[in-house]
């Protein structure tokens, strides 16, 4: 072991109650976004959160906050999936993203513009088909 301080990022995850942190009581928080403590750890769930693009030139001079959305991955080992699976991720895609559903170059599918609200019906509907979102993004062995 090392003497090294422990990175931030780090030092979240070992103050996260395993990679929990808060996460639930922010989901349920009236913001359209979480903490940057809670973004970190959303990686390890799967999800990462962004500022809606589209929205950007739009609020550019002005004091308006960032508008923010989720991306969603699923991890897919060996990019297997059933066709009823993938039929359930489609819909999700059309459902509570923006329509739009990435195969990404790991063989996991990954879907935008998911509102902070919807998040838990997201990844409550990926697990349901059997797929998962743990381990999908962030600082992971892939």
């Amino acid at each position: 072991m090392t003497d090294k301080p422990l990175s931030a990022v780090e030092k979240v995850k070992e103050e996260s109650r395993g990679l929990r942190g808060d996460l639930g009581e922010q989901l349920v928080s009236g913001s359209d976004h979480f903490s940057d403590t809670g973004a970190q750890l959303l990686k390890f769930h799967g999800t990462y959160q962004q500022e809606d693009r589209d929205q950007r030139r739009e609020r550019r001079g002005t004091d308006s906050e960032p508008d923010h959305q989720f991306m969603v991955r699923c991890k897919i080992p060996g990019g297997v999936l059933t066709g009823e699976q993938y039929l359930v991720i489609d819909e999700l895609a059309d459902r509570y993203g923006n329509g739009t559903l990435r195969v990404t170059t790991r063989q996991g599918n990954q879907f935008h513009g998911v509102l902070k609200g919807d998040l838990k019906a997201t990844i409550r509907a990926v697990n349901d088909a059997l797929v998962t979102t743990l381990g999908a993004c962030g600082d992971v062995v892939r």
